[in-house]
């Protein structure tokens, strides 16, 4: 594998995401180059950090229209929506690869795929593909996304505050390695409380749920909040 000049080599699409404890984060490429589906996005139906969410959002069902920021090919935007939809559902995907909305048009041709940088200047940070009904009960999903976009999260939870409105739902769902390890992050992202308080000022927390797996020592630990917007 070469990362000179951030061209990679591999079909492997770990070697595009974090490698060698420092954040890569090339996900156009990953998208073009990864032999297998990145995450696995197509196999969490049973996933129990997917199930925690069902079970927390349906408690605020249905929703009239869904954005996933951080969509990748939608798979998680598609089973949110069968579970927790309204029928019809406006269904809006963001991610910042062009190829993974492309890709993931093909396979969800109801969802909206829109190329999105969560980490931009927030003065310059555009929001024309995001359409929102202030008459719709609105939904917004962040899932796993946070350890891609830690080095601008300022940024980001300005960016998502001002897309998000007044009493919308937001669904953030983060995995962590074991508290006490070093991991890529942590010194933005210590613990769940840490991202509780980073959108506290904009968000009022209505549910949050901490599974730690005790005999994992990999990133199997999820941290899933709902909030809604102040």
């Amino acid at each position: 594998m070469d990362f000179s000049n951030r061209e990679i080599i591999s079909d492997d699409y770990h070697d595009y995401v974090i490698k060698d404890g420092r954040l890569i984060g090339e996900f156009e490429q990953m998208y073009k180059n990864s032999l297998n589906t990145p995450w696995h996005q197509d196999q969490q139906e049973d996933w129990f950090d997917v199930q925690l969410s069902i079970m927390i959002l349906r408690q605020h069902v249905p929703f009239d229209s869904i954005f996933d920021l951080g969509c990748g090919l939608g798979y998680f935007l598609d089973l949110i929506y069968r579970r927790c939809g309204s029928n019809p559902c406006d269904l809006n995907g963001y991610d910042i690869s062009q190829t993974a909305c492309n890709r993931g048009k093909e396979i969800f041709p109801q969802i909206n795929f829109h190329k999105i940088n969560l980490m931009e200047d927030s003065g310059s940070f555009s929001t024309h593909n995001v359409s929102i009904r202030t008459d719709r009960k609105c939904l917004f999903m962040l899932r796993g996304v946070l350890w891609y976009v830690f080095p601008e999260i300022e940024n980001v939870v300005r960016n998502i505050s001002s897309i998000v409105n007044l009493g919308d739902y937001f669904l953030i769902s983060q995995n962590f390695p074991p508290l006490d390890s070093e991991f890529v992050g942590k010194e933005v992202i210590p613990e769940p409380k840490a991202i509780l308080d980073l959108f506290g000022d904009y968000f009022k927390p209505l549910k949050t749920l901490w599974y730690e797996d005790k005999l994992s020592e990999g990133n199997e630990n999820w941290f899933v909040m709902v909030m809604k917007r102040k």
